[in-house]
């Protein structure tokens, strides 16, 4: 399924892919701004850099950080271990190669999907960290994903028009104050 949109708040469209998750893996949470509004019993927030996880925006007992590098997820968890596994603003950080592996990864960790939220397209990010926790070299990206990446490995995508734009401070760095807005994607997959 191929869709596209126009919408100023992606929550409520991530929310309804996230409906019936009991369980949610967030990997690459940062912070964890957005963990405190998904409706699952148990979710856990994995990021690499500590900082973020000392500095987490949520203080929600069901919510568990955990500090370890994403490539490792199916080190760390058995295959269906969550309902949901999510990697919202985060496979963009990593290449091509080991964003696929990444959610092939995920894919097995998810007993029911997988939802990616990434910018439409290589978004130019060098090392700034907005959130101020020395995680400069984190918040590059290495990677940018067109909605056929995903459909090629099975997703849906929904394409949110002209999403990005001049009042995100990343975005004014990459691009300027007048560039054109740019999508983003909401990809999932039910495994």
């Amino acid at each position: 399924m191929y869709r596209e949109i126009q919408v100023i708040d992606f929550l409520p469209v991530l929310l309804e892919q996230l409906k019936f998750s009991d369980s949610i893996l967030d990997v690459g949470c940062g912070t964890g701004a957005l963990l405190e509004r998904y409706e699952a019993a148990v979710v856990v927030g994995l990021d690499i850099h500590r900082p973020y996880l000392l500095h987490r925006k949520y203080t929600s007992p069901h919510i568990i950080p955990i500090h370890a590098n994403a490539s490792h997820i199916d080190k760390l968890f058995l295959p269906n271990t969550f309902s949901a596994v999510t990697l919202i603003d985060s496979l963009e950080h990593f290449s091509v190669d080991e964003g696929k592996e990444l959610l092939r990864k995920a894919e097995l960790i998810a007993a029911s999907r997988v939802v990616v939220f990434t910018p439409r397209g290589f978004f130019p990010q060098e090392g700034t960290d907005h959130f101020h926790l020395q995680g400069e070299y984190y918040q590059r990206h290495w990677s940018g994903w067109e909605p056929e990446d995903f459909m090629k490995l099975g997703y849906s995508v929904t394409v949110l028009k002209g999403f990005h734009h001049a009042e995100n401070p990343a975005f004014r760095e990459a691009f300027g104050p007048d560039h054109a807005p740019l999508d983003a994607l909401l990809a999932c997959k039910t495994v």
